[in-house]
C-alpha cells in the first residue's frame, strides 16, 4: 500500500524506484535495451481548471489504463507503470527487441493519449470528450546513465524537449542537449544582468500609411547593440530564451514600460502617434497584467487609445486561463489589439470574430514571396481581403521593394513597414525624425509598381511580372 498510487493504482515514485532498482540488480545481457519513459499530460491543467479536480482525477485514472494497455501487450507485467504526482507518469521499458521496438512502445503511448477521452461520471453531469496529449521523453540505460536518478533526470531533460518542440511526441535524450541547456541558461544570466546594468535599448519603426502619407504608429523592438555580451543572439532567439524562465517577464514588464514612456514623451511634444508593443506570453497569462497596464498609462498620462498591443500565439494559444477574458480586459481599457504573424498562426480563424481584435499583422513570409510568386500573391491577397471584410486594420511587415507596396495596395492594405520604407531609429532619432516631419520626403521617393500575372508562366518557379505605376506619393 505504501508503493502504490490510491488514485491510479499505479506504483507510487517510491514503489517504482523500488521496482526499477530490483530490475537494475538483474544482470542481463549488453545487447538487452533497456529504457525510462517520462511522460507529462499535455492541456492537463486545462481540463482540471474548466471541468473540476473530479474529472481531473477520473482523466488520470482514464490515463493510466491507456498507458498500462500500451506496454505488458504479451500479459507479463516487466515493464513497470508509475505516477509521480500531478500528471506525471513514468514507464521502465524491459527487454524490447530493439531500439526501434522502444520507439514504438513510446510512439504507440502518444497515439493512444492523443485520442479524445471520454469522461463518464458522478462528476460529470453526461459524456465529455477531452482531449490531452502527450510528451515523452526516453533515456536509456546504461548508454545514458547508469544509475536511475541520473536516467530519470536526463529522461526529463528530454521530455521538455519534446513539450517545447510542439508537444505530443517523442524525444530520446542526446548528450548534446546538456550543452544547449547549458548554453540558454548563460544567455538568460546575461540577459538579467543587461537588465540590472540598464544596458539593453528599444529602437522604433515607423508604420507608414502609404495612402495618407503620414506615419501612424512606431513599433518597439529590442536592440542589444550596447551588451557585446548577447552578441551574435538573434532578437527572436533571445526573447524564446527569456520565456523559459522569470526573465521573460521582468524583460517583457521592462520593454512596455519603456515603450509607454517614450509615448508620454511624445504626447508632451504634441506628436500625437500610437505606440506598438509585443507582449511577452508569461506577462500576458499574469491575471494582474491589466491593472498593471492601466496603472502604467495613468502614471505616464497615456491614454490607452495610444497604444497597441501585439500578440504571438504563445499569447493566443494558452491553455492556462481565458484567452477571451483578458483579450475583453484590454479592450474595455481601451488599447488596440493585434494580432502578429497572420496567416500562419495556430489559432481558429473563427477567433476573429469571436475576440476582440483589432489589427491582423500579415507573417512576413507572404510579403517576401508575394511579387514572385502565383500562390502566394493569391493567398497575401485572400488574407488581405478576409481582414478587410472582418473590418480589421492589415498590416504588412518587412517591406523591402516598390513592387510589394504597389501590390498590397492594390488590395487595399496601405498599412506597412519595413527597411524599403525606413530602418529602426532609437528614440532620440525617431523623436527627431517625427519632429522634423521629414515623412513626406520619405514617402515621396517612393517609385511603387501595380503587379500582373501573366497568363502562362515561365518555367520552373512562378513569376510575378511588373510594369510601371501612375501611382503617385
Amino acid at each position: 500500500m505504501v508503493q502504490i498510487d490510491a488514485l491510479t493504482q499505479l506504483f507510487n515514485r517510491a514503489g517504482w524506484l523500488s521496482e526499477v532498482e530490483e530490475s537494475l540488480a538483474v544482470k542481463e545481457s549488453a545487447s538487452d535495451v533497456r529504457a525510462a519513459l517520462f511522460i507529462d499530460l499535455d492541456r492537463f491543467k486545462w481540463v482540471n481548471d474548466s471541468l473540476g479536480h473530479g474529472a481531473g482525477d477520473l482523466l488520470l485514472q482514464k490515463v493510466a489504463r491507456l498507458i498500462e494497455s500500451c506496454v505488458n501487450l504479451e500479459g507479463v507485467r516487466s515493464d513497470k507503470v508509475g505516477r509521480f504526482g500531478g500528471d506525471e507518469f513514468v514507464v521502465w521499458v524491459q527487454h524490447p527487441d530493439s531500439l526501434a521496438c522502444l520507439d514504438e512502445v513510446a510512439n504507440r503511448i502518444v497515439r493512444s493519449l492523443s485520442q479524445p477521452i471520454c469522461l463518464m461520471d458522478a462528476c460529470c453531469d453526461e459524456n465529455t470528450e477531452v482531449e490531452i496529449g502527450a510528451s515523452i521523453g526516453v533515456a536509456r540505460y546504461p548508454q545514458d546513465a547508469q544509475e536511475i536518478e541520473g536516467l530519470l533526470k536526463l529522461a526529463d531533460l528530454a521530455m521538455y524537449r519534446a513539450k517545447h518542440s510542439g508537444r505530443n511526441q517523442v524525444v530520446f535524450y542526446r548528450p548534446e542537449m546538456i550543452q544547449q541547456i547549458e548554453k540558454r541558461r548563460q544567455i538568460q544570466i546575461r540577459l538579467r544582468k543587461a537588465l540590472r546594468q540598464q544596458r539593453l535599448a528599444l529602437e522604433y519603426l515607423p508604420l507608414f500609411d502609404t495612402k495618407n502619407q503620414t506615419v501612424v504608429a512606431i513599433e518597439a523592438k529590442l536592440s542589444t547593440d550596447a551588451y557585446p555580451e548577447l552578441e551574435g543572439v538573434e532578437i527572436d532567439q533571445l526573447l524564446s530564451i527569456a520565456d523559459e524562465s522569470q526573465v521573460g517577464v521582468a524583460l517583457g514588464e521592462w520593454m512596455i514600460q519603456e515603450t509607454i514612456c517614450f509615448s508620454g514623451q511624445l504626447l508632451q511634444e504634441d506628436l500625437e502617434v500610437s505606440c506598438a508593443i509585443e507582449v511577452r506570453p508569461n506577462l500576458f497569462q499574469q491575471k494582474e497584467f491589466v491593472n498593471w497596464l492601466a496603472e502604467l498609462l495613468e502614471t505616464h498620462n497615456v491614454p490607452p487609445e495610444s497604444l497597441i498591443i501585439l500578440l504571438s500565439d504563445g499569447c493566443l494559444n494558452s491553455q492556462r486561463f481565458s484567452t477571451l477574458s483578458q483579450l475583453t480586459l484590454l479592450s474595455k481599457l481601451g488599447v488596440e489589439i493585434a494580432v502578429r504573424s497572420f496567416g500562419s498562426g495556430s489559432w481558429p480563424l473563427l477567433r476573429l470574430y469571436d475576440w476582440p481584435i483589432d489589427r491582423l499583422g500579415l507573417n512576413p513570409r507572404f510579403v517576401q514571396e508575394m511579387t514572385n510568386n502565383r500562390k502566394m500573391s493569391a493567398m497575401t491577397g485572400s488574407l488581405i481581403e478576409m481582414g478587410l471584410a472582418l473590418n480589421k486594420k492589415v498590416i504588412a511587415r518587412g517591406i523591402t521593394s516598390a513592387e510589394q507596396v504597389a501590390f498590397l495596395n492594390s488590395y487595399g492594405c496601405f498599412l506597412m513597414e519595413g527597411p524599403y520604407l525606413k530602418e529602426a531609429l532609437s528614440k532620440e532619432e525617431m523623436e527627431a525624425y517625427l519632429l522634423q516631419g521629414l515623412l513626406m520626403n520619405d514617402l515621396e521617393s517612393l517609385s511603387p509598381y501595380y503587379g500582373s500575372f501573366s497568363e502562362e508562366p515561365s518555367s520552373g518557379e512562378e513569376d510575378f511580372e511588373t510594369e510601371p505605376s501612375k501611382l503617385n506619393f
